[in-house]
């Protein structure tokens, strides 16, 4: 009997997994072929795909898990005015190459947006980091502290508490992100609404096309590994003005997230954005770019914000 549960169980999941091939994401684009909102950078031989507009001082924007620089569109026009704005897609996410053999580690992200500020002539920035690219953003302002001259963490994640292990041992789990990365995306950008009526199948279109790119499940799941190299991040270092800007009705990043890195950097300031959930900067872009503007230019002087 236990010999026939075992081979019932062997069948089952074999069936599974050849039913989760046959519904696979369709990965039918090609990086070096489709046309790209922006332009590519060589950084150390990989492709980075940024957006830039205006000139002054930098002003670097980081998208969060999923996104892309298209997140940051009511944001590039509007701070363009008055900065150098540079968008960024980080490795593996939006129109950034798709390169299996690259590191995605947070400390890899750090790295490369490093070495891109540098193959940009960039100095100094102000940084703007969303959700999991607040957090990239932090362990970039402890690294490089010299580098950041203000940080604004909208929706953000803590830089501290590191992914736990997963539950489904990863040669299981990697068969089946095909149709649990669309399913997933799909349900979390639904719930990063707080007003549905703002998630048009325009937009859902734009935020999920990158994913058809060759390679995006396999740099998902190599993610998922090195997501767990990274090593711990000293706040003590994150010395320079800090903005959190949150929505009020996030249930990805909830305010008890803001007060939780609060704790660890207590010079932050928080702004709360009603009516907003955990895409803030997309559904109330006014209120957040007003927010913005406003702490830039308490803390960095009128002449590096943008005009009201």
């Amino acid at each position: 009997m236990k010999k026939r549960n075992t081979l019932l169980a062997l069948g089952g999941l074999a069936a599974g997994v050849a039913l989760l091939r046959r519904a696979r994401l369709r990965e039918d684009l090609d990086w070096h072929e489709i046309e790209k909102p922006g332009r590519i950078v060589d950084v150390d031989g990989y492709g980075v795909h940024v957006v830039e507009q205006g000139a002054g001082p930098a002003l670097l924007l980081v998208h969060g898990f999923g996104g892309q620089t298209f997140q940051y569109r009511h944001q590039l026009p509007y701070f363009a005015r008055d900065h150098r704005v540079i968008a960024v897609d980080l490795k593996g996410f939006g129109y950034s190459e798709r390169d299996a053999d690259t590191g995605l580690s947070h400390t890899d992200q750090v790295a490369m947006l490093h070495a891109l500020l540098d193959r940009l002539g960039v100095e100094r920035a102000a940084v703007v980091g969303h959700s999991m690219g607040g957090a990239v953003a932090q362990r970039f302002a402890a690294t490089h502290s010299a580098m950041v001259n203000a940080l604004v963490l909208a929706a953000s994640m803590p830089v501290d508490r590191r992914p736990r292990r997963a539950m489904v041992p990863g040669a299981l789990l990697r068969p089946a992100l095909p149709l649990l990365a669309p399913l997933a995306a799909s349900r979390l950008l639904a719930a990063s609404f707080y007003d549905a009526a703002h998630l048009t199948d325009d937009v859902r279109e734009e935020y999920l096309r990158p994913a058809r790119l060759r390679g995006s499940m396999e740099g998902l799941a190599r993610m998922m590994r090195d997501a767990r190299l990274d090593p711990p991040v000293d706040v003590a270092h994150i010395t320079m003005p800090v903005l959190l800007l949150y929505g009020a009705h996030d249930p990805v990043a909830p305010l008890s997230t803001a007060q939780h890195i609060r704790e660890r950097i207590p010079h932050a300031r928080l702004t709360v954005i009603e009516r907003a959930a955990h895409l803030l900067l997309e559904e109330r872009p006014d209120e957040c770019n007003r927010a913005i503007s406003d702490f830039l230019r308490e803390v960095l002087g009128a002449q590096t914000a943008t005009r009201a």
